[in-house]
């Protein structure tokens, strides 16, 4: 598929003009601009219309009275390409093609994509079959159809993404919301997320940027913006789809983009910053959290609450959500326990049961006094502060009222404190609308429902140590470049130990020899020994009879060669064995590990590692890390594993990605497996099989 140079997007993303070309397909989004408030000028393209939504057509894109910054092109595909082609000849700022049809169909899809693409030569094109960009700053929908806008009053988060449904779902629903771009990929024909990333980064009323994403064509790209995001102090979260096989065949029929298996993807947000929420309110909920209060310093939480049962599921969640829960200071907590009712226990969570009235100590109705509470649980211990309360619906009655003195004192808090402050409804409806609004315009973030609240507190934590540690590790190198899944030719496993000893990968003594003389290379090694087949055609020996291990004298080694003579030819269609690898059995083994390198067409190489030997695929653990390597990466990945520090793993780790890397044009797969771990420190490797591409 051909791909276009990517431009730059201001004129796209922040329009003075907008030109709208179709029929009732755009008169959607210009009624969103105009409730918006949308500023610019707007101009309809129709050759058939006298006006659409009031506004005068004009035939022609060539009749136009300027070029427009951007434009929404709601025309059938053909049609599609030729208004792009004379857009891009006009000197427009960018295009949104709606419309599928595309290489999402495959077969004359691509060929539709191709034409597009070409029709718009360095113009920036969103899409096809996408929705486009939403921008509430300014009011401008560039946009598939009529949508709320919801214009945020400060910085605000950006949302890009695959599926332009969930956008849908998300700018229409949700309220108290400070998004400012939604901008739908769709194929990403022209420009792709990374494109997008890069284009919101330029706003600087941009300060989180969420992402939802189902595949990946340029990984490096990919990487790369969201690494500038970080550069520029702006977190990125993101939401996953896609991973499994029925996901995948739904990502790219949605998308047409090469969807990233499950342990790519992580290895993919580990080195570049991204932290991944579970869900699409998740999202949302930690979108806000970034956007109102900002990054915390790092994972301490002080959690306020009007309930000991919330308070005893916070505290039981907190510690697998990687957040800590301090104790205010002892100073502090001597201030606490004279204002505070014998019926409060002073630790974190606490359990604020204070009433609403009061002649003593503080009341729910003593703002002053709550906020200062607050202040000295928190002070000095903690990097935010979390208050969960549902807020009952307001109406005659006036129960809200009796929340809302306390609720106030989160203004206080988080000008006293200096650190981000949240009030979160433990319910998703639990605080009223312009409540949040309130909050948002005061700095405090109104989150809603317990579960995703302490999923957006736990992500803030991960960022907050990635953003710390940003400068430590400087820029990964760049990713090898993909070359899909290309089959090759097998190297045997003699000739794979040799290619990697030369990287300084660690193996038992072996001889490559004939069949007839593998019991003078037993006697010449020493025993006890492994017979193993030596083929270029068989990948799994030990499937196919072709391993014989713990031989201890010439005779068991002779007849054990007889026997795997016959097992290989049953087993593998007559294949006829003639020579053999003889190899010295490795003594004192504590554990076995797998390491082995796959590629992926988008994101280059990857090396995993994980528990190994003949239960390899049913233990399944494992990591998982692009290549070129990043030290910190890996030392994490053996950590995780339970091998931090054990030098003789990592020596065999570096030896294998360092000769992927030599090899990174030809290499289809590799596997180490297993790598013998001894009880005196040593990783030796008895078996390799390297797999290369072209011909023998």
């Amino acid at each position: 598929m051909l791909k276009a140079a990517p431009a730059r997007l201001s004129r796209l993303l922040r329009p003075r003009s907008i030109a709208f070309i179709g029929g009732s397909q755009v008169a959607g989004a210009i009624r969103a601009c105009r409730r918006g408030g949308y500023a610019g000028q707007m101009w309809v393209v129709n050759p058939h219309a006298e006006e659409i939504e009031g506004i005068a057509c004009v035939p022609y894109i060539e009749q136009l009275p300027q070029a427009p910054d951007a434009a929404v092109i709601g025309l059938a595909p053909e049609r599609s390409i030729e208004a792009v082609r004379a857009l891009a000849k006009a000197g427009a700022g960018g295009a949104v093609v709606m419309v599928s049809g595309f290489a999402e169909m495959k077969g004359d899809g691509n060929a539709r994509q191709n034409a597009l693409i070409a029709a718009a030569g360095n113009m920036p094109v969103i899409g096809p079959n996408c929705m486009g960009v939403l921008n509430q700053f300014d009011a401008a929908a560039v946009w598939g159809d009529d949508n709320h806008i919801e214009r945020p009053e400060s910085k605000a988060a950006a949302m890009v993404s695959q599926s332009g449904a969930l956008l849908i779902g998300i700018t229409n629903v949700e309220q108290a919301f400070p998004l400012g771009y939604a901008i739908s990929t769709g194929n990403q024909a022209v420009i792709g997320m990374a494109d997008c990333i890069e284009g919101v980064l330029e706003d600087d009323r941009v300060n989180a940027i969420g992402l939802y994403v189902e595949g990946m064509d340029d990984g490096e790209a990919m990487g790369r913006a969201c690494l500038a995001a970080m550069a520029k102090g702006v977190p990125v979260v993101a939401l996953k789809g896609g991973d499994q096989a029925a996901g995948a065949e739904v990502a790219q029929s949605h998308t047409a983009s090469m969807v990233v298996e499950r342990d790519l993807w992580e290895a993919f947000c580990a080195r570049f910053g991204v932290v991944e929420v579970s869900s699409p309110k998740a999202l949302v909920e930690t979108l806000k959290l970034l956007s109102i209060g900002g990054l915390p310093k790092a994972n301490r939480v002080s959690i306020v609450s009007y309930s000991g049962g919330l308070n005893g599921l916070a505290a039981t969640r907190a510690g697998p959500l990687g957040l800590e829960l301090p104790n205010p200071t002892p100073d502090n907590t001597a201030r606490l326990r004279e204002v505070l009712p014998e019926t409060v226990v002073v630790a974190n969570p606490i359990d604020l049961n204070i009433p609403y009235r009061a002649k003593t100590g503080i009341s729910m109705q003593d703002t002053t006094g709550v906020a200062d509470a607050i202040v000295a649980f928190a002070e000095g211990v903690s990097d935010q502060v979390m208050f969960f309360i549902d807020v009952p619906r307001g109406d005659a009655a006036g129960l809200d009222r009796v929340w809302c003195d306390s609720l106030e004192a989160l203004i206080e808090v988080r000008q006293k404190l200096g650190v981000p402050v949240s009030v979160a409804g433990i319910l998703p409806e639990g605080l009223e609308v312009e409540f949040r609004r309130h909050m948002i315009r005061n700095g405090v973030a109104p989150l809603l429902g317990f579960a995703e609240t302490m999923e957006a507190l736990s992500v803030s934590a991960k960022l907050a140590e990635i953003h710390a540690a940003k400068n430590e590790h400087g820029t990964p190198r760049p990713l090898f470049e993909g070359h899909g899944y290309e089959k090759g030719h097998i190297l045997d496993e003699a000739a794979s130990k040799r290619a990697l000893q030369e990287y300084g990968l660690v193996t038992p003594d072996f001889a490559a020899v004939a069949l007839e003389d593998a019991p003078a290379a037993a006697e010449k090694l020493g025993f006890p020994v492994a017979l193993k087949v030596l083929s270029t055609t068989i990948a799994h020996k030990a499937r196919a009879g072709g391993v014989r291990l713990n031989l201890h004298e010439a005779e068991d080694v002779c007849q054990a060669a007889e026997r795997m003579a016959h097992d290989v030819a049953s087993a593998a269609g007559g294949h006829q064995v003639t020579r053999v690898l003889v190899e010295r059995m490795v003594d004192g083994v504590a554990a076995e590990i797998i390491i082995g390198i796959k590629r992926h067409p988008a994101l280059g190489m990857a090396l995993m590692i994980g528990l190994g030997g003949a239960a390899a695929e049913q233990i399944a653990r494992f990591e998982t890390l692009l290549l070129p390597l990043e030290e910190h990466i890996l030392d994490a990945a053996l950590a995780h594993l339970g091998y931090e520090g054990h030098t003789g793993l990592r020596t065999a780790v570096t030896a294998v990605a360092d000769y992927a890397g030599a090899n990174s044009d030809t290499i289809v797969t590799l596997d180490v497996n297993p790598v013998m771990l001894t009880i005196d420190g040593k990783a030796i490797a008895t078996d390799a099989l390297i797999v290369l591409a072209g011909k023998t």
